[in-house]
């Protein structure tokens, strides 16, 4: 019981750690790639205040999201693209007095969330 205890701080204060380390890598990775860094600014900004017509992401943001990607994790990559590009088709169904509206927004915040989610990098 004794040794528990500072083990499991130990083990806290190293995953803390390396937590940072790689935020901090993901961070110059950015510097250097700013196609991605635009993605996920993009995805951001529509997962914060989804508008019908803001800006989205392009064919060549796609391609190098996909690229970052493991192999593990593709088949879930490419299902999170497909409900995003649902949840941008909604709103051209619907439209009130000439004005296109998202019917829930929430379901475009939650797919750019997903897309968002594996852009990070471990």
């Amino acid at each position: 019981m004794d040794f528990a205890i500072p083990l499991s701080l130990a083990s806290l204060l190293l995953a803390t750690l390396l937590s940072n380390v790689l935020a901090r890598w993901r961070e110059k990775a950015m510097a250097f790639d700013p196609v991605t860094r635009e993605a996920r600014e993009l995805l951001l900004r529509e997962r914060a205040d989804p508008v019908p017509l803001c800006p989205t992401l392009g064919p060549e943001h796609w391609a190098r999201l996909e690229a970052a990607q493991p192999s593990w994790r593709r088949q879930g990559f490419e299902a999170a693209r497909a409900g995003y590009f649902e949840a941008r088709q909604a709103f051209s169904r619907n439209e009130i007095d000439g004005e296109l509206y998202y019917p829930n927004p929430d379901l475009v915040a939650g797919a750019a969330h997903r897309v968002l989610v594996l852009t990070e990098r471990f």
